[in-house]
């Protein structure tokens, strides 16, 4: 019976001494963000990944049966124009949720995180905008898996055209250089300082 008592003792210890976790919501808490934050974030990450999967494959393998299936899973103009629309989506429900947000780090990593952050919705915006409006210029036919947005016409507006042949390809690479760097920064949080920064993204909430 000591035995016993003892071995429920120790249960309810355990059970007082880890944090009961509550579901995740839709919306944000300073804890973590909730689902629909995650949906887009998670989103964002796989259409910026596959667009680089089909953009690598083709300058390393050139034409086949692979880069061919590749291209018609996720064309180029089709998959800027979906992250366009869904970092404008990320903004407007980052807006929402400005006031319950989990709060960024003082000090100076901090502000370089802001600064990154910044950065990254400033590249998923203009990259794809400017890719359009470059088309848009040259008079090409804009669309969207098939379906066409707007048909081809005759017509070369400079101002149009200038910019994203000036800079598309040299962002497309810091945003690549970011991505990779935003991985790093997130696998160190984890497995290096150890703190729910990760977790905020992909973790259950603690009550």
């Amino acid at each position: 019976m000591v035995k016993g008592m003892a071995n429920s003792t120790a249960l309810n210890s355990d059970l007082t001494s880890k944090p009961a976790q509550t579901p995740i919501g839709w919306r944000d808490s300073p804890n973590c963000y909730g689902r629909i934050s995650r949906t887009l974030h998670w989103l964002t990450a796989a259409l910026v990944t596959l667009q680089f999967t089909v953009l690598l494959a083709w300058r390393g393998m050139g034409e086949n049966a692979i880069t061919l299936f590749l291209a018609s899973i996720g064309p180029h103009g089709s998959l800027g124009f979906m992250i366009l629309i869904v970092t404008l989506a990320r903004l407007g429900w980052a807006w929402v949720n400005r006031k319950q947000r989990p709060p960024q780090p003082l000090g100076w990593d901090g502000r370089i995180a802001r600064l990154v952050h910044i950065t990254f919705y400033a590249l998923l915006l203009w990259l794809p905008a400017f890719a359009i409006l470059r088309q848009y210029g040259r008079g090409g036919a804009l669309r969207f898996y098939g379906m066409e947005l707007l048909p081809e016409a005759e017509r070369d507006i400079t101002w149009m055209v200038a910019p994203a042949e000036l800079l598309h390809g040299p962002l497309s690479w810091l945003l690549c250089g970011l991505v990779i760097g935003h991985i790093a920064m997130a696998l160190m949080h984890r497995f290096w300082l150890k703190d729910r920064v990760l977790a905020r993204m992909v973790g259950a909430r603690g009550r």
